[in-house]
């Protein structure tokens, strides 16, 4: 009788799934002004400014997720739900103001996490490596 060196499937632990990331995680300034409130120039972030907007935060502002201004392109460097997604939070922030903007984008945001942890939290990973090695040149430097 022969004896195999290879574990039985039954016995094996499953590799974990990477965690699911929460908004603070994606996008770590929005979190903060959501829960601290929203003033007039956020709102015409949210509107205006689709780099510094909630999804520009998570996509690292690189602009990519701003591909509705090269639509061909957005196959290869953005996502079409992202960019619909950014468009609806900056339209609920122009209706509802600086005041009633938090609690009004909960659910889009909370879609957002969802789509997000679906599609893209690789990208998060990268930007957190990139933010690490940023602050360790920055601390070796001194």
């Amino acid at each position: 009788m022969m004896i195999s060196n290879k574990p039985d499937k039954n016995y094996e632990i499953p590799s974990p799934l990477h965690q699911s990331l929460g908004f603070k995680d994606i996008c770590p300034v929005w979190s903060f002004k959501l829960r601290s409130g929203f003033d007039e120039q956020d709102i015409k972030t949210l509107v205006h400014d689709s780099k510094n907007c909630i999804v520009g935060e998570a996509w690292g502002y690189t602009g990519r997720q701003a591909g509705y201004y090269v639509a061909p392109l957005i196959p290869l460097i953005g996502c079409w739900e992202c960019v619909k997604l950014g468009r609806d939070m900056g339209k609920i922030a122009k209706e509802s103001g600086h005041l009633a903007a938090p609690a009004q984008l909960g659910p889009t945001i909370y879609y957002f996490v969802k789509h997000w942890n679906s599609k893209h939290s690789t990208i998060s990973e990268k930007s957190k490596h990139v933010k690490v090695r940023k602050k360790l040149k920055l601390i070796f430097q001194k």
